[in-house]
C-alpha cells in the first residue's frame, strides 16, 4: 500500500483530500423501492456533508443482476467496473476468491480504525478465511408476520418464538373456507426463495454445506438435504396441497399484497419488507413480528442482507474517497437513518442509544424484533451460515427443488436430486479458483 494511501487514510478518509480536486466515485447497488429511496437519501446526504467527494449511485437491478454486472466487468479487464459495490451475503466466497476486492480489514488497520464497534454477527460473516473482505451495511434476517386481529378472534396467543409444529397448527386456525372448500383466507404465505430454507436450517442447527457451513474448511459438497430442511419443505408442501399455505410463486411482492389485504393471516419475509408491509397494510389491521421458526429447538439465524466492497484497480485518492463514503455509511447516525427507514437491524453498536431510534423503537416496537432475534441466537458455525462458491446458482437450484415438492413431488426425493445438481456446481466453483 502506498505511503500517500496511507496518508490520507491517516488523515481521517478527507482530510488529506482537502486541497485536492473533487473527486467522483462509483457506487452499484440493489435497493429498489423504498429501500431504493433510503438508499439514494443516504448518498445525497454525504454528497451535501462535503465538498471533496462526489458519489454516483446506480441501481443495477437485483442482487443477482449486480453480482453478474461485476463479473462481466472483470471479465472485460475492469473496465467499467464501481469503486464500490453492494454485493449480497452469498456473494461472499466469490468476493474473496475474486482478487478484485481491497480488503476493508487491511484499510481499517492502515487508518486504525477500530472493527470492535462492528455486531460480531455481520462482522463474522464477511470473514472468509481469517480476513474481513466487506463491510456489513444492510443486515437482516427472516421473521414471522402476524395479522395480530385474525390471531385475537381465532383465540391464539401471540408469542415471540415459534417451533415448526406451533406455525402449522397456528396456519391450520387462520385458513377460511368458504361452503364449497375453497380458501378464502390462507394461514400462511411464503414467498418461494431459498432463503427461507436456508434460515431454517441454521435455526434449527443444521448446516448447509459441510465442512461446517465451510467455515472450518472451503465447502465441498451442499448439506441442504439436511432433516431440518426437508421437515420444513415437507411441511409447507403439503399446507399448499391443502389450501392452508398460498402458492405465490417466486414473487416477494404478490406474497406482500395476499397478506397486507388481509388475505393472509401469517408470512414469512425479511425484516427489511417491514417498512413496506406497515405501508402496504396501512390501518386494515394490526401488525406483530415474531422471531424464525426452528424444528425442535432455536439455535439462531444467519446473517442476510449484502456488504460493501472497495473494488481493486483505481488511484489511491479514490480509494481513499470510497472508504470515506463507506465510512459515512457505517457511522451510527447514518445507521440510525437508515434502519428507521428501512427495517434493517444496525450493524454498528451504540446505534439502538440514539434518541432517534429509541423514539422509532417506542412507536413501532415490531423494528426490535429482529435486533433481539440477533442478540438471543446462539453463535455457532450453523447461525453464521454457509460460505461457499457457485450459491447463486445454487439458490436457483433450491427454489426449483421447492417448486417441485409444492407440485408433489416428495420433499426428500426432491433435495437428494437438488444435492446432485448443486454439487456439480460447487465442484465447477471450486476447480476453477487457485487453492
Amino acid at each position: 500500500m502506498k505511503k500517500i494511501f496511507v496518508a490520507l487514510l491517516a488523515a481521517g478518509a478527507l482530510g488529506g483530500l482537502a486541497q485536492a480536486q473533487r473527486i467522483t466515485i462509483d457506487f452499484w447497488h440493489s435497493m429498489g423501492g423504498v429501500l431504493g429511496e433510503a438508499t439514494e437519501a443516504l448518498v445525497k446526504d454525504f454528497n451535501a456533508s462535503q465538498n471533496r467527494v462526489t458519489v454516483r449511485s446506480q441501481f443495477v437491478g437485483s442482487y443477482d443482476d449486480g453480482l453478474n454486472k461485476l463479473r462481466a466487468a472483470l471479465q472485460a479487464g475492469g473496465q467499467g467496473r464501481p469503486n464500490v459495490i453492494q454485493v449480497y451475503d452469498i456473494g461472499a466466497r466469490f468476493m474473496a476468491d475474486s482478487g478484485a476486492v481491497l480488503p476493508l480489514e487491511d484499510l481499517a488497520r492502515a487508518n486504525n480504525f477500530d472493527l470492535s464497534q462492528f455486531v460480531s454477527q455481520p462482522r463474522s460473516y464477511y470473514t472468509v478465511d481469517g480476513k474481513l473482505f466487506g463491510l456489513a451495511f444492510n443486515s437482516s434476517n427472516p421473521i414471522l408476520y402476524f395479522n395480530a386481529q385474525a390471531l385475537e378472534q381465532a383465540g391464539i396467543p401471540y408469542r415471540n418464538t415459534w417451533s415448526l409444529a406451533d406455525l402449522e397448527a397456528a396456519a391450520r386456525k387462520l385458513t377460511i373456507k368458504d361452503a364449497s372448500g375453497k380458501t378464502t383466507r390462507f394461514g400462511l404465505s411464503i414467498p418461494i426463495d431459498s432463503w427461507f430454507m436456508e434460515q431454517f436450517s441454521y435455526n434449527s442447527g443444521q448446516f448447509f454445506c459441510n465442512n461446517e457451513n465451510g467455515r472450518r474448511a472451503r465447502a465441498t459438497e451442499v448439506t441442504f438435504n439436511n432433516p431440518a430442511a426437508v421437515a420444513f419443505l415437507d411441511t409447507w408442501a403439503r399446507l399448499v396441497r391443502e389450501g392452508v399455505a398460498a402458492n405465490t410463486g417466486r414473487s416477494w411482492a404478490d406474497s406482500q399484497a395476499l397478506f397486507a389485504q388481509g388475505n393472509a393471516a401469517i408470512a414469512i419475509y425479511s425484516t427489511a419488507s417491514l417498512t413496506g408491509v406497515l405501508r402496504q397494510v396501512g390501518n386494515r389491521f394490526p401488525l406483530r413480528t415474531a422471531f424464525y421458526p426452528y424444528l425442535n429447538e432455536r439455535n439462531g439465524t444467519a446473517i442476510g442482507g449484502a456488504a460493501v466492497y472497495l473494488i481493486r484497480g483505481f488511484s489511491d485518492e479514490q480509494n481513499a474517497a470510497s472508504w470515506a463514503f463507506i465510512r459515512y455509511l457505517l457511522q451510527p447516525e447514518t445507521q440510525a437513518k437508515w434502519i428507521i427507514g428501512t427495517g434493517y437491524f444496525p450493524v454498528v453498536k451504540g446505534v439502538t442509544e440514539l434518541p432517534s431510534v429509541r423514539q422509532a423503537y417506542v412507536r413501532q416496537p415490531n423494528y426490535t424484533t429482529a435486533l433481539r432475534q440477533l442478540e438471543t441466537s446462539k453463535v455457532n458455525t450453523a447461525s453464521a451460515g454457509c460460505l461457499m462458491g457457485g450459491f447463486t446458482e445454487i439458490r436457483q437450484i433450491v427454489q426449483s427443488a421447492i417448486e417441485e415438492a409444492l407440485r408433489g413431488k416428495p420433499a426428500q426425493q426432491a433435495l437428494d436430486e437438488a444435492k446432485q445438481r448443486a454439487d456439480q456446481v460447487l465442484a465447477r466453483y471450486n476447480a476453477s479458483v487457485r487453492q
